[in-house]
C-alpha cells in the first residue's frame, strides 16, 4: 500500500534521444522530411518557402504575401476556399520566417486528395485580389496602431532598433502608413521572386503512407516552377547603437515596460547550451530568481521573464517586464543584483538540479508526437537550430556544474554591457532616477 506521508523519488531523464528523420525526394526534386508514424488518421504539411523577413523591401511584405496568398487562386476565390476548407475539416495558415515563409495545412487522411491540390494553386498562382489585400492591410494596420499605443510594443520596437540597428530587416517599424502603402504589384513581384520549387522544403507529419506521398507528389511534385535561391546564410550586417539606456516617452503612462538585451553567442558555441540554462535560472521559469525576487518578494511585477533569443549566426539574452512607473529603477536595480549573484556566486545543487528538470521536461514535449518532432525539424528552417541540436543540447544540460553556470555567467551576464529601454512617462521617470 502507498504510503502517502513520503515524498515520491525524484527520477532524471535517461536515454532520450530524436531521431532525426532524412529527406526523400519528390519527382521535381523538392526534398521532404517525413515523421510518419501518427496513429490517427491525420496529417499535416508544412512548407517552407523564401523568401523572408530579410528579403522583404517593406516591413511585413513577406508576412502579407504569404497570408494572402492562401486567400485566393487564379481558380478559386477566398470564399470558395474557405467554404472548402471547412468542408473537409482542413486548417490552412501561413507566417513568416527569417528567410522563409512558413506555409500549413492540416487535413484528415481521407481528404488530403482534396486539400492538397488547393494549397498547391495557392502558392503557385495566388490571385492577390486588390480588395482581399485591402482588408487585411487595414485590419493589420489597425491593430499595429493599437499596438504602438502600448508600452510593451514601445519597448520593444526600441530594443530591436538599439539591438540591430537603424535599417535593419528585424529593426524595421511596420508603422500603418507603411502598411497601406504596400500593393498588389509588391505582392507579385515578391511572389515572383522567391515563390518557386528551387525554395521550397517539406515537412510531413501525422498518419503519413505511400498513398498520402503520392498525393503530394502529384500536386506540390508536379510544381515545376524554378527560380532565385534564397541563401539564409547570408545575413544583415548587425551594427548595435552606442546608446545603453533609451527611454521612449508615453506621457502620463502609469506604468512602465522593461526590456534589457545582452548581445551573446550562435547556436553552435560551445556556450551555448549552458548559457541557456543561466538565462532559464535567471528568469526562465516560475520559479527562477527574477521571478522569486522581484515579483513574489518585492511584488514589483505581475510578470519578469528572460530568454535567449537565438539564431545561427548570433543570439541575444532578453529581460522584459512591466511595473508601475515608482517601480522601475528599483526592478532594473534587482535585475542587476541578480546578475550579479550569478557571476559571484556558485549556483546551489538543488537549484541547478530543479533547472535542469525543468529544461529537460520541457524538451521531452518534442517527442510526444509527430507534430511536435515535426515542429522541431521546421525549427532548422527557421531559427537556426540543425539536427543534432536536441541531442547535444540533453547531453549539456546533463553535464552542467555549478562551476560552469558561474563561468558563463562570468562571460555573459556583464552589467556595462547591458542594453536598456524604458517606456513610460519620461519625464516622471527621469524625476524617480534623480532622487
Amino acid at each position: 500500500m502507498t504510503d502517502w506521508s513520503k515524498q515520491p523519488e525524484i527520477s532524471t531523464f535517461k536515454n532520450v534521444e530524436l531521431k532525426y528523420p532524412q529527406p526523400v525526394t519528390l519527382s521535381n526534386g523538392i526534398p521532404v522530411w517525413v515523421v510518419g508514424d501518427g496513429d490517427d488518421e491525420v496529417n499535416r504539411i508544412e512548407l517552407f518557402m523564401g523568401g523572408g523577413v530579410c528579403e522583404e523591401p517593406k516591413p511585413l511584405l513577406s508576412y502579407l504575401a504569404a497570408l494572402l496568398s492562401l486567400e485566393g487562386s487564379q481558380k478559386m476565390s477566398a470564399a470558395e476556399i474557405a467554404e472548402a476548407m471547412d468542408f473537409y475539416g482542413s486548417l490552412k495558415s501561413a507566417q513568416p520566417a527569417d528567410h522563409c515563409a512558413q506555409f500549413s495545412l492540416s487535413s484528415l487522411n481521407r481528404n488530403f486528395a482534396s486539400t492538397a491540390p488547393i494549397l498547391a494553386d495557392c502558392i503557385a498562382s495566388p490571385l492577390y485580389s486588390e480588395q482581399e489585400c485591402m482588408l487585411y492591410q487595414q485590419r493589420i494596420a489597425s491593430n499595429v496602431a493599437t499596438a504602438r499605443q502600448r508600452v510593451e510594443y514601445m519597448a520593444q520596437e526600441e530594443m530591436m532598433r538599439l539591438y540591430y540597428g537603424e535599417g535593419h530587416p528585424y529593426a524595421k517599424e511596420p508603422s500603418p502608413e507603411v502598411l497601406m502603402g504596400i500593393t498588389t504589384d509588391d505582392y507579385k513581384a515578391f511572389h515572383a521572386t522567391y515563390y518557386n520549387a528551387s525554395n521550397v522544403r517539406i515537412v510531413f507529419s501525422g498518419k503519413v503512407t505511400d498513398k498520402e506521398m503520392a498525393v503530394l507528389d502529384s500536386t506540390i511534385g508536379a510544381w515545376h516552377h524554378f527560380g532565385e535561391k534564397v541563401d539564409p546564410s547570408i545575413e544583415p550586417e548587425i551594427r548595435p547603437s552606442e546608446k545603453m539606456l533609451s527611454i521612449v516617452d508615453k506621457k502620463d503612462a502609469l506604468q512602465s515596460a522593461v526590456a534589457i538585451t545582452l548581445r551573446c553567442i550562435p547556436r553552435r558555441h560551445p556556450d551555448y547550451f549552458k548559457l541557456r540554462l543561466l538565462i532559464t535560472a535567471l528568469g526562465g521559469y516560475f520559479g527562477s530568481r527574477l521571478n522569486m525576487n522581484i515579483r513574489e518578494e518585492k511584488g514589483y511585477t505581475y510578470g519578469i521573464h528572460s530568454y535567449l533569443a537565438g539564431k545561427a549566426h548570433d543570439s541575444y539574452a532578453c529581460v522584459m517586464s512591466s511595473c508601475a512607473t515608482e517601480h522601475t529603477w528599483a526592478l532594473i536595480s534587482e535585475v542587476k543584483k541578480e546578475m550579479a549573484r550569478l557571476r559571484e556566486e556558485p549556483m546551489p545543487d538543488d537549484e541547478l538540479r530543479t533547472v535542469k528538470q525543468h529544461m529537460l521536461s520541457d524538451l521531452m514535449k518534442t517527442l510526444d508526437t509527430p507534430f511536435s518532432i515535426a515542429r522541431y525539424v521546421g525549427d532548422c528552417f527557421t531559427v537556426g537550430i540543425y539536427p543534432e541540436y536536441f541531442n547535444e543540447q540533453v547531453a549539456a544540460i546533463l553535464a552542467c556544474t555549478p562551476a560552469d553556470v558561474q563561468e558563463v555567467a562570468n562571460r555573459y551576464l556583464l552589467e556595462e554591457k547591458m542594453r536598456i529601454v524604458i517606456a513610460g512617462d519620461k519625464q516622471k521617470l527621469q524625476e524617480l532616477g534623480e532622487k
